[in-house]
């Protein structure tokens, strides 16, 4: 009886799964083959953002703070009609500050006055008219432009058009370096998709420039956005 019980556990150890010898010669190493795959689309932006200030400076800081709210509220008043109705205007900063000179003969700072600096965001999609829109704005009371960019509210479907390529780009160069090497594919084992948001496109404006009231008119082309992607793909191989 303990002959047997003994001849049973020794079949039961051979045979097992536990057993290291079984679960090498069980275990398979698969060949793959790993590709990057590379995507991108160029698109005409279809939104705009502008960033523009009205500044004043005045000796009281009452009347500083009276003058900007005047020019501010003509600078709003002259934006809404040309901006749509998709578009967006907020106020993005407000500043007070006094204003010091420097006087040689006495060697300290004296107080001159105050300056109110009042930012607005503009929004919009309206994109043939952002020179004219420009341009109004300066008309009426106007006198900084902080920044202008380019950019589109189509960012999810754009990417996505941009994986379908790097998968395309991908999946050829695997389908060439296996034809090249006599082997073949038989499935995808993993596969990693990455996407780069795209970046607006800016317009160069000095921060401290004026924005000038006379023509000729203010020219503005937008220009193009690139929407990149990038996949990476192991295949398994025979």
């Amino acid at each position: 009886m303990t002959k047997n019980f003994s001849l049973i556990l020794s079949l039961f150890f051979v045979l097992s799964p536990f057993n290291p010898a079984f679960s090498q010669s069980n275990s398979v190493e698969k060949n793959t083959l790993q590709v990057n795959g590379k995507g991108q689309i160029v698109v005409e932006p279809d939104l705009a953002n502008l960033t523009m200030s009205v500044e004043t400076t005045n000796p009281n800081a009452s009347d500083a703070v009276r003058e900007n709210a005047d020019k501010i509220n003509k600078v709003l008043e002259a934006l809404k009609s040309q901006v749509g109705k998709e578009g967006k205007i907020s106020t993005s900063s407000y500043r007070l500050v006094p204003v010091y000179t420097y006087d040689e003969n006495t060697k300290k700072s004296v107080l001159t006055g105050y300056r109110v600096s009042n930012s607005i965001d503009i929004e919009t999609k309206n994109l043939r008219e952002i020179g004219t829109l420009i341009d109004t704005a300066s008309q009426a009371g106007a006198n900084r432009i902080e920044s202008l960019s380019f950019d589109t509210d189509k960012r999810d479907e754009y990417r996505r058009q941009a994986l379908v390529k790097a998968v395309q780009d991908a999946k050829e160069t695997a389908e060439t370096v296996a034809n090249a090497a006599g082997v073949s594919i038989l499935k995808i084992i993993q596969i990693k998709p990455s996407s780069d948001i795209p970046v607006p496109i800016y317009k160069e404006f000095a921060t401290s420039a004026r924005v000038s009231a006379a023509p000729p008119p203010t020219q503005i082309e937008p220009g193009e956005l690139t929407v990149k992607a990038s996949v990476n793909i192991v295949y398994e191989i025979q």
